[in-house]
This record gives structure tokens, sequence and C-alpha cells, in this order.
């Protein structure tokens, strides 16, 4: 991801600024740090969107699941309704309109349980993501003002 890269070259660039003596903070390049924040705060309206769209397609797939479990569902009540004149082809019938019942039923629990994993992951890694950001902008604020109180004496 595009946020991660530009993350490592914060990274990079508070690594590689030159520390003050005595370990009073570190010279970091303001113009390249705040190109960079520039830069998070462009993408992160995009990964919030990708997010988005990934919930939308779950609830799509969820959705489509609940659709087919009735199709099955409809399916195999008209096949009952069709066998209930002899007895023993409506047995069948019961039989087998349970079975496609009950698998269709542990498909969309199935279908619905992965999206759910699937839509977490990714949230999860959005807010690793974001704690990363948010983590290297307030270790930035707190060495640009440590900085600032070095150069008040």
């Amino acid at each position: 991801m595009e946020i991660l890269r530009i993350l490592d070259e914060l990274e990079v660039l508070f690594k590689g600024s030159r520390k003050l003596p005595f370990g009073y903070g570190t010279i970091v390049d303001a113009d390249r740090f705040l190109d960079r924040l520039d830069k998070i705060r462009a993408i992160l309206p995009e990964d919030i969107m990708h997010a988005k769209l990934v919930i939308n397609e779950k609830d799509r797939i969820v959705n489509e699941a609940y659709q087919e479990a009735q199709k099955y569902v409809e399916k195999s009540q008209d096949t009952v309704a069709r066998m209930v004149e002899e007895n023993e082809i409506t047995r069948a019938a019961r039989i087998t309109a349970d079975e496609i019942i009950a698998n269709a039923e542990q498909t969309a629990k199935e279908i619905r349980r992965d999206a759910n994993e699937y839509a977490e992951s990714i949230l999860i890694h959005m807010e690793i993501v974001l704690k990363k950001a948010v983590e290297t902008i307030n270790q930035g604020k707190y060495e640009i003002r440590q900085g600032l109180e070095n150069d008040d004496f």
C-alpha cells in the first residue's frame, strides 16, 4: 500500500536526520516531513473508501447467499407440493427438501462467516495502518516540539 511506503519514508527521514548534541532532539527537514504528511492525508480517504467497498461487497455477498437460500427453500417447497399426492413420494420429498434447506442454510452461513472474516481482516489492517500513521505523526510533532524547546535557550 502507498501509505505504508510513505510511512517508511518518514521513518527513514527521522533515522537519517542529524541528532542534536547531548541527545536533545533531532533536526528534521520540515518540508520533506510535511510533504509526506500531505501525501498521507491524500491517501487516507482512498484507503477508507476501499474499506467501505469491501464492507459493501461483504453485504452484497451475504444478501446473495440469503437470496440463494430463499430460492432453495422455495424450490424445495414447490417440489414437496408436487409430490404430496403419494405417501412414499411425499416422505422422500420431505427428506430431500430438508436436506436442500439444511445445505442452503449451511452454505449461506459459511458465506456470511467468510465475508465477515474478510471484511474484519481488511478493517484490522486499516486500523494498523492508521495507528502507525498517527504514531508517526505524534512522534514527528514531539520531536519538532523538542527541537523548538531546545532552540529557546
